[in-house]
């Protein structure tokens, strides 16, 4: 008998599957409860991670390998947030969300590794079929003008999900459908990928997320220079015909002026669905004749049957999105660095940046955020703390590089780092760092491929029993 078929070993890989359990029910419970951008939903996940945590630990007691695990960076930088504010004489408490998010990207980690090939699979899976969750309910917000689902703003309705925020939702929804897309360069004649990944991209594009667009478009750069141009646009281009049919017949949705065609948007979701399924079946050229004669046909056919109200929606839906122009953004951004410049070592303190700035009007405009994470930590943080930030960034990067060859799931291992790359850029355009459940997520999908410190199927020599111990002896 070996270790792993002995019954401690069994007990052990049932603890740890239901750790990543424990972290699966987790990371959902954020993404249904608005981000766990709330304290009473972060203080539930956070008991649920640190219970998945004490569970995968009590199988798999630490290694000295786990020291690799972003510890000593993330302490630096939980440290500095609460000396920065002792230094400056403010409150802590702004400090205590960062720390505790910290950590919990660390235990994240420690969860992800001690779990089986088997395991990490079913994580990943889980974590998909949640993001598709987020997906349909954007789209039924938009669909059905859902007001918990979706939100109103210049004069279009975008899907917020059950994050309540358009871009919150788009930096879910990208990183998810990079890890599709990259499982599905591995089996391109999948079709339940297939599906996933054009729902996934329907529910990106109900959004209209400016940000999770560059997201998805570095995201995509990064997956063709690991797994190739060709096999990249290869499995892209199905899912990518049949969302924008999709999005076609949702677009007279969106537009706030006009009522709602929600049967219109499900025609053209199924046929959508129906047209990526074919298509990724078909050889090269006939994929790419029949692909862009459905998208124009369906647009086409959105357009007349939507008559004179979906030009109108189309208009209304290019004029507010299809541009680079965000002057609260852009106020909101020079505003922090303002706020850096006033206080470059040490930034103004945890939570205590104040983002003022005068409008052309000469009204001053108040911003809860930078809109850019990186800057607001330069305006909360100071220099210190952005110098901690890139060390902590860089130390992530090669801790994803160092799986290259070593990954149990080689399949998902480019998808992970093509879905940290977009979320890096997306970062550098939302505060998506302020949601909890958004950056968990994406530190799962890392966390899911990494190496164990052992051998996924036994626990490490060190930490056998006496009587496994001998049973392994009798064995050999």
């Amino acid at each position: 008998m070996t270790a792993s078929a002995s019954p401690a070993g069994v007990a052990r890989r049932t603890t740890t599957g239901v750790a990543g359990l424990v972290l699966l029910v987790a990371v959902a419970t954020g993404l249904l409860g608005q981000g766990a951008y709330y304290a009473p939903v972060q203080r539930l996940i956070g008991l649920l991670v640190a219970a998945a945590t004490v569970l995968a630990l009590a199988a798999w007691p630490p290694t000295r390998d786990d020291s690799r695990l972003l510890l000593v960076p993330v302490l630096a930088l939980a440290a500095w947030a609460v000396l920065d504010a002792v230094l400056l004489g403010v409150s802590a408490a702004g400090a205590v969300g960062p720390a505790m998010l910290l950590l919990g990207v660390v235990a994240v980690l420690l969860v992800c590794r001690r779990l089986t090939t088997e395991d990490r699979e079913a994580l990943l899976i889980g974590v998909t079929v949640i993001g598709l969750l987020v997906a349909l309910t954007g789209w039924l917000g938009v669909a059905g003008r859902v007001s918990a689902w979706a939100w109103e703003g210049d004069g279009i309705w975008r899907a917020s999900s059950t994050l309540s925020y358009p871009n919150a939702t788009a930096a879910v929804l990208v990183p998810l459908a990079l890890l599709v897309l990259a499982r599905l360069i591995q089996a391109p004649y999948s079709v339940p990928l297939v599906l996933a990944a054009t729902a996934l991209l329907v529910g990106l594009g109900a959004t209209m997320s400016r940000a999770g667009a560059l997201g998805l478009a570095a995201g995509l750069i990064v997956l063709a220079g690991l797994r190739g141009v060709g096999r990249t646009a290869r499995a892209a281009v199905a899912p990518a015909a049949g969302a924008l049919l999709a999005l076609s017949c949702l677009v007279p949705s969106m537009a706030a002026a006009s009522p709602p065609r929600p049967a219109l948007a499900l025609v053209g979701l199924l046929a959508g669905l129906a047209l990526a399924s074919i298509a990724a079946r078909l050889a090269r050229w006939p994929v790419v004749a029949v692909l862009l004669g459905a998208v124009l046909l369906g647009g086409f056919g959105a357009m007349v049957i939507g008559a004179k109200g979906s030009d109108d929606a189309v208009g209304t839906v290019a004029q507010a999105r299809i541009n680079l122009a965000s002057p609260d953004r852009s106020a909101a951004l020079r505003a922090a660095l303002g706020v850096t410049a006033d206080h470059p070592l040490t930034g103004a303190g945890p939570g205590q940046a104040d983002l003022q700035r005068k409008g052309p009007d000469g009204a001053t405009r108040v911003f809860s955020y930078a809109h850019n994470e990186y800057v607001q930590t330069a305006a909360e943080f100071g220099l210190v703390g952005v110098i901690l930030l890139a060390l902590l960034l860089a130390a992530f990067a090669r801790l994803l590089w160092s799986a290259r060859t070593t990954s149990p799931v080689p399949a998902a291992w480019s998808g992970a780092v093509a879905a940290t790359a977009a979320f890096a850029v997306h970062s550098g355009f939302d505060f998506v760092w302020h949601l909890p459940a958004v950056v968990l997520t994406v530190v799962l999908l890392t966390g899911a491929v990494l190496p164990a410190s052992t051998d996924a199927d036994a626990p490490p020599i060190a930490h056998l029993s006496r009587r496994e111990l001998d049973e392994n002896q009798a064995t050999n």
